[in-house]
């Protein structure tokens, strides 16, 4: 009877999600009739680079970007217009894989579906999905690797090859946004624990954990060649050092004043100042100047990146609360999240804003569940039943959480980030979030009704 009832309420479930998936289908239509792509600081990058690869010649490729979103626009036909679409395509996908996983873990329809909502119909995603960016795309590889992971059973006769697959969809996420080659190594983490959950044995755990990561070697190995021949430099990216302005940009005038650390003094110090000036933000400046500087200093891309690397390293040495300010105001920029770029836009309309920031608000909200979540499940902690819904609930959290707020510490004490570095793993804390406090409010309910 229970059984017939699950099947009929899932059922109903799946009416419900088909008539959501086409209403948002439709919103993404008419946004996508009505506007036109948009265009960022970084998109040109990835643009060149998907054209080198058309074309099959990458002399011209300085090493900054990975081929992940590069692809992404070379499948599109290189027109820009088809990227948004692909891009909304991948929006739907990600509230259909939001919904049924939240489902999964709640058996409620209305939790799905405000889960879903909150990626699905908020301003903050739609606009990445119609910036050329790769926001979107890290996104849809990180979920549906996650999403795998969460369906994966170590009772399973093929669970390699489903390791194998995670990793590999996890590989793509990386080669889009290379901070997140953190994923896969995680993932395998995990796999030995939930392997040795099942009983394996200690060199089958081994043997299975290095097979998985093959995919993860095959993607740096194959990318550091391709720097290695154009780049002279063995590596994932170059031009990472620039990175580093964001965090001492403020304070360069501390900088040596010996060559070439004088001319890129100079230069930064001009454009930090006019931006200021003109009112936009300066955290960026550097990635504006990087042909002028190469120019008067006659250094090479991944030179140049090296002794911006040094001067940066050097000022903050001199002054060390410079590095610890900068990373506060990285960690505070992650977990603001990532509504101000449609914020400062001076063509949006003022309803747009103003949904926009109540959104963004919201979202913000969202985070504070999800942070202090280890808090309240040890408080709890007496009344958990040893239940195997509430393991998986625990693990797929536990993986979400460390992930998310890894990362956000890994940004801020390397480089320094952005709000919008936090976009690409949002539908995690969204499903996890949900599944852990539905979990936990469950329980004290079975706890009272024991109880009395």
């Amino acid at each position: 009877m229970k059984l017939n009832l699950g099947i009929i309420k899932k059922a109903k479930f799946q009416k419900v999600l088909l008539l959501y998936l086409l209403l948002i289908s439709v919103v993404r239509l008419v946004i996508f009739l009505v506007s036109e792509p948009i265009i960022c600081p970084d998109t040109q990058s990835y643009v060149d680079l998907a054209e080198m690869i058309s074309k099959l010649d990458l002399s011209d490729f300085d090493g900054l970007r990975t081929p992940g979103y590069p692809f992404i626009i070379l499948l599109s036909g290189l027109n820009l217009k088809v990227v948004v679409l692909v891009q909304m395509i991948m929006g739907v996908f990600i509230s259909y894989l939001i919904a049924t996983t939240v489902y999964k873990f709640t058996n409620n329809t209305v939790l799905s579906l405000v889960a879903s909502c909150l990626y699905s119909l908020f301003i903050p995603f739609l606009f990445y999905e119609m910036a050329i960016l790769s926001e979107t795309t890290a996104a849809f590889f990180i979920l549906l690797s996650f999403v795998l992971f969460a369906n994966i059973d170590n009772n399973q006769s093929r669970i390699l090859p489903k390791m194998v697959g995670i990793i590999i969809i996890s590989c793509f996420a990386a080669l889009t946004r290379p901070i997140y080659f953190v994923l896969p190594l995680l993932y395998t983490v995990f796999f030995m624990f939930i392997l040795a959950r099942g009983k394996y044995k200690f060199p089958k755990i081994l043997l299975y954990s290095f097979v998985s990561l093959v995919p993860l070697f095959v993607s740096i190995i194959g990318w550091s060649f391709v720097n290695w021949k154009y780049n002279d430099t063995f590596s994932i990216a170059t031009g990472r050092g620039f990175a580093f302005m964001e965090m001492a940009g403020d304070y360069i005038e501390l900088a040596p004043d010996d060559y070439p650390y004088n001319v890129i003094k100079e230069v930064y110090i001009r454009e930090r100042d006019k931006n200021i000036q003109d009112g936009n933000p300066h955290i960026d400046t550097i990635w504006g100047i990087t042909d002028e500087l190469m120019e008067k200093t006659g250094l090479g891309y991944d030179e140049l990146a090296k002794k911006v690397k040094d001067m940066c390293i050097k000022v903050m040495l001199k002054k060390p609360e410079i590095y610890i300010k900068a990373v506060i105001r990285s960690e505070i920029n992650f977990w603001k999240t990532f509504g101000i770029l449609i914020r400062r836009e001076t063509n949006v309309s003022r309803p747009i804003k103003f949904v926009n920031i109540i959104q963004r608000s919201i979202l913000i909200l969202l985070q504070i569940p999800f942070i202090t979540a280890p808090f309240v499940f040890f408080i709890n902690q007496r009344k958990r039943e040893n239940r195997p819904d509430s393991h998986k609930t625990l693990l797929i959290f536990a993986f979400a959480y460390i992930l998310i707020v890894g990362v956000s510490f890994l940004i801020a004490l390397v480089e320094g980030g952005e709000g919008r570095f936090a976009m690409p793993t949002f539908p995690l804390l969204i499903i996890s979030t949900f599944a852990l406090y539905n979990l936990i409010l469950q329980e004290k309910r079975l706890h009272h009704d024991i109880s009395s």
